[in-house]
């Protein structure tokens, strides 16, 4: 196939696992012999360069969106039609270059959606990969299109007098829609409900994290916590509950932290009196399966409702108990007592509690590691690739052939404490 892939940000300028799926994605597909083109944003990541001969590997960064250095933007009008007809141009061009049989559509938060308008007004195939809400606060971000949402003869008057979109499309019926977690659909439903739709979820790189034959580990007290360091990830829910732990207990926080997060954080590990107690760090992406190994229990304390949540994953690929608050996608595959410990949201003692509970029985431990393996084997971004590439080649194909099949995860049973299967269908 000729896959064109459009999203706001593509690796090495990244900010979060959205675009590392998409790239994680792309390079198999390239490696199956497809050829894919990128269209992506001029966004930047200060200190990274671009790969070299970027362009002649087909990676065009010739579009804007609305942001700037974390920030959302809205122009005036003259530069918000320039930016318009800068995007349309591009597109086109790439268009034009790749005569895709598809076109791959990726993150689209605080871009011109007015793109997907001429894609859909032209009937080429679109798969959409959605991993996380933006088409439910897509439309908002956009300062183009939402100018006209109050008014559909204005949007079509201003359309006709200069060229460009002016209103989302419907994408009902423009093609595929591959969401993350079944979580992620069904709170789009409300805004696009697609006559074709899947849920393929996300997976982990078996290269960075590779197999491990389950092993009983000493209880040292070692706690974890990985991810973006901020309100939304509990991870202050998580030194609170490092005070109720025995002395020995330790916490490790990997991840870039907000500022203003963590000044809070210092605070509490202030009045808590655990500094000595608690480390943070940043550590490349290669070194994190080292981290998680020497790791007793992996903290995933989030108080919002992920899209999907690969940091469990990744644990459990390195025979590391996870305790979780299962929230959002993350509720599909989490299984209480079965391949992990649940906890409510924002309850230190609860975790407290969950972790003293690991610290006690190796059996259990033992337990939810050996829980977690069905599921990191069928979780991985080649099995990613796969159902994508089957999702592509049925739309590229106007699906004439139906429809493929839906993906299914391998869920370990909740064992309750008298070892009898309380799992809730």
């Amino acid at each position: 196939m000729r896959i064109l892939v459009i999203s706001n940000m593509y690796p090495p300028h990244h900010l979060g696992g959205y675009e590392l799926s998409c790239r994680d994605v792309i390079d198999r597909l390239r490696g199956r012999g497809h050829e894919i083109t990128v269209l992506t944003t001029t966004m930047r990541v200060k200190g990274v360069d671009d790969p070299p001969d970027e362009r002649a590997h087909s990676i065009l960064r010739d579009l804007t969106f609305y942001w700037d250095d974390h920030e959302l933007v809205s122009p005036p009008l003259r530069e918000r039609l320039r930016r318009e007809r800068g995007n349309q141009e591009a597109l086109r061009r790439a268009l034009e270059a790749a005569r895709p049989d598809v076109v791959s559509v990726w993150n689209m938060g605080a871009m011109s959606l007015g793109l997907l308008t001429t894609l859909v007004e032209k009937q080429i195939p679109i798969v959409f990969a959605v991993c996380d809400d933006w088409l439910v606060y897509g439309p908002k971000l956009d300062a183009w299109t939402r100018l006209f949402k109050w008014s559909k003869s204005v949007a079509g008057l201003v359309r006709r007098s200069l060229g460009v979109p002016t209103a989302v499309p419907d994408l009902t019926d423009s093609g595929a829609f591959c969401f993350v977690t079944d979580f992620v659909r069904q709170r789009a439903k409300a805004h696009v409900d697609p006559r074709y739709s899947t849920v393929v979820y996300s997976g982990i790189d078996r290269v960075d994290f590779p197999p491990v034959a389950p092993k009983a580990r000493p209880w040292r007290g070692r706690l974890l916590c990985v991810g973006r360091v901020n309100e939304l990830k509990g991870v202050d829910v998580a030194i609170e509950a490092l005070a109720r732990l025995p002395l020995d207990t330790s916490l490790e926080i990997l991840g870039r932290t907000d500022p203003p997060y963590r000044a809070r954080l210092d605070g509490i590990i202030e009045r808590l009196g655990v500094a000595e107690r608690v480390r943070f760090s940043v550590v490349p992406r290669a070194d994190l399966p080292d981290h998680y190994r020497n790791a007793d229990a992996l903290l995933f304390p989030v108080r919002w409702e992920e899209p999907f949540g690969l940091v469990p994953i990744e644990a459990m690929a390195c025979g590391t108990p996870v305790v979780a608050t299962g929230l959002g996608g993350s509720a599909e595959f989490l299984v209480d007592e079965g391949n992990c410990l649940l906890v409510p949201p924002d309850d230190p003692g609860a975790l407290a509690a969950a972790v003293t509970r690991l610290a006690g029985d190796p059996a259990l431990r033992a337990r939810l590691v050996e829980g977690g393996l069905p599921l990191v084997d069928e979780l991985t971004t080649d099995r990613l690739a796969d159902t994508f590439e089957e999702w592509h080649h049925a739309a590229a194909e106007r699906f004439a052939l139906g429809r493929p099949p839906d993906r299914h995860l391998p869920i370990a049973p909740a064992l309750g404490r008298n070892g009898k299967d309380e799992t809730r269908l």
